[in-house]
């Protein structure tokens, strides 16, 4: 089959075609009775020539599919989505309450410089596994005890055991103890992927359609933090499968403000239907009456994942780390999703080929407790939501 870019798409030689070609080329030359089996040198040069014809291929192939929003990846996504008026989503700080301890009056510099601070950071504390924390406004404080809200160093996910931030990494002379004693106010996120930056693309789309429900998803994964919602409706007058009640709606939400959340379905939900779920904000109306919006979070199912890698290409060495990062940053799953090894397979192989080349994923596998395998997985409930990490990827060479 010949590499051919038409009306049907880009279609390129796998990597047997491409060895093939480069056999005949070299049986054309050097005559039928050529050694080329993988173990000998001509074999092993056909094998180099191929994988670097076919990282070329690949090359290509990546520039055509990323003119596709759905296939695109990093800048070349931004620009993409950009068309949709969809924008990633940034990283966020975490802002977690700690009491600071002092016997005399002292001088703090937060965030906001208002104090000369030499280290040009601010009043800075960690907890017991290195991770710092920036007391966000500079101030005074007298002899006692006071909280005050710090910022984490580190921008994403940072989440610590109430009562392991004890140690000041700024020493300042008067500042007996801190401690954080109760949870974070709010907690970081990581920068949006770009695999969960095109699941919300596809559903954000519900944006500008008519009809509310449609336009209550769409406005829900339009706010700041969200970074997945489904939404179901029970339109009968008997509870249903799901667990619905008549006339009901049922929102799921990962991510955002509660309020903000709440604020999008008093504004948009239908007169008279029903909501299902655990999470309530009471918002009051310009009537003075009480709206109880109600939705629920996702709750993370671990999927546990297993395959052989099958070399391709004599002495390839891999990279299991990266390919297992590459698995956990792009395998996506969205709320209520099922889990069957076709995506687990395609993203395996698009994480061999970042990080080496030379081998295909077969025998591929998942499992919800990391002994029973199989080819599909449904999640228990429709709020269940399907966890990818590293850890619980095992990767075996053939």
């Amino acid at each position: 089959m010949p590499n051919t870019l038409d009306r049907n798409g880009l279609v390129i030689k796998d990597v047997n075609e491409v060895t093939n070609d480069l056999v005949a080329d070299f049986k054309s030359i050097y005559g039928d009775q050529i050694n080329v089996d993988q173990n000998s040198p001509d074999g092993q040069i056909i094998g180099i020539m191929a994988q670097a014809v076919i990282d070329t291929l690949e090359f290509l192939a990546s520039i055509n599919t990323s003119f596709d929003p759905d296939h695109a990846q990093g800048s070349i996504l931004d620009s993409r989505v950009a068309i949709n008026n969809i924008t990633r989503l940034g990283g966020t700080y975490t802002i977690q309450p700690i009491s600071i301890t002092t016997d005399r009056t002292v001088s703090l510099a937060g965030l906001d410089g208002d104090f000369n601070d030499p280290d040009g950071a601010g009043y800075t504390v960690q907890d017991d596994s290195g991770n710092e924390f920036i007391l966000i406004d500079s101030t005074v404080l007298g002899a006692g005890t006071v909280s005050k809200n710090f910022r984490a160093k580190t921008i994403g996910e940072v989440s610590v055991p109430t009562g392991t931030i004890t140690t000041p990494k700024t020493i300042v002379n008067g500042v007996t103890a801190v401690n954080n004693a109760s949870a974070e106010i709010t907690l970081g996120q990581n920068q949006e992927t770009d695999a969960q930056l095109r699941t919300r693309r596809q559903q954000s789309v519900a944006n500008a359609t008519t009809g509310y429900l449609n336009g209550l998803l769409g406005a829900i994964l339009a706010l700041d933090g969200v970074t997945s919602a489904v939404l179901y409706e029970n339109s009968t007058n008997t509870t249903d499968a799901n667990g619905i009640p008549p006339h009901s709606i049922w929102l799921i939400v990962a991510g955002g403000s509660s309020d903000d959340i709440a604020n999008e379905i008093y504004g948009r939900k239908s007169y008279g239907s029903g909501m299902l779920g655990d999470t309530t904000v009471d918002i009051t109306t310009a009537s003075n009456q009480i709206f109880t919006a109600k939705f629920d979070r996702p709750a993370a199912k671990n999927l546990h994942i297993r395959f052989d890698i099958q070399t391709t290409v004599s002495g390839t060495l891999f990279d299991q780390p990266s390919i297992k990062t590459y698995i956990e940053e792009n395998l996506v799953y969205g709320i209520g999703d099922f889990a069957e090894t076709s995506a687990v397979t395609a993203v395996a192989l698009a994480g061999i080929v970042a990080s080496s080349g030379g081998g295909v994923p077969v025998n591929v596998e998942v499992s919800d407790d990391g002994s029973t395998w199989v080819d599909y997985l449904a999640v228990d409930t429709l709020d269940e939501q399907w966890a990818v990490a590293t850890a619980r990827i095992t990767i075996t060479e053939l």
